[in-house]
């Protein structure tokens, strides 16, 4: 029996964000060091690991299962999906700037830099297009397609 295509992934931030934002804990400590040690280290900690978990908790999650592509908090079911573009560079690029449409439901990441756009075919939707970050784009428009035939 043929499962039905599947695919999932978390926008989080890359790793080097991470590293970026240890400057935190010095800043911190630069205005806590003279008024309490202890203090200061433990406010440094939680607060860079405050910001961490709610930059990894706050990431969008795109998935798709049982023909229902999911991106953050919206669902859409693929048949009424037209046919994904995978959009990578200058055209990414020009998606996000000149060619933002606010019409279409967007679930993009600022550390992400391909795009999948979907044309909704669904005539009562007002939207016309899903576009959606991905650090995987040929994989989800894959993916998205197959739902579509399955």
């Amino acid at each position: 029996m043929e499962t039905a295509p599947t695919h999932r992934e978390r926008l989080v931030p890359p790793w080097w964000l991470l590293l970026v934002l240890l400057l935190i804990v010095p800043a911190v400590l630069l205005v806590f060091l003279p008024i309490d040690v202890q203090a200061g280290i433990a406010i440094a900690v939680a607060l860079y690991v405050g910001v961490v978990a709610l930059l990894w908790l706050g990431a969008p999650v795109v998935e798709l299962r049982d023909g229902i592509l999911r991106a953050g908090r919206a669902r859409i079911p693929v048949e009424h999906l037209g046919e994904p573009q995978v959009l990578g560079g200058d055209a990414a690029t020009s998606a996000l700037r000149g060619g933002w449409d606010p019409d279409e439901h967007h679930v993009v990441s600022p550390w992400t830099r391909a795009l999948v756009r979907a044309a909704v075919v669904d005539p009562e939707d007002p939207t016309p297009a899903w576009l959606i970050s991905s650090r995987r784009p040929e994989r989800l428009a894959a993916a998205i397609e197959a739902a579509r035939r399955h």
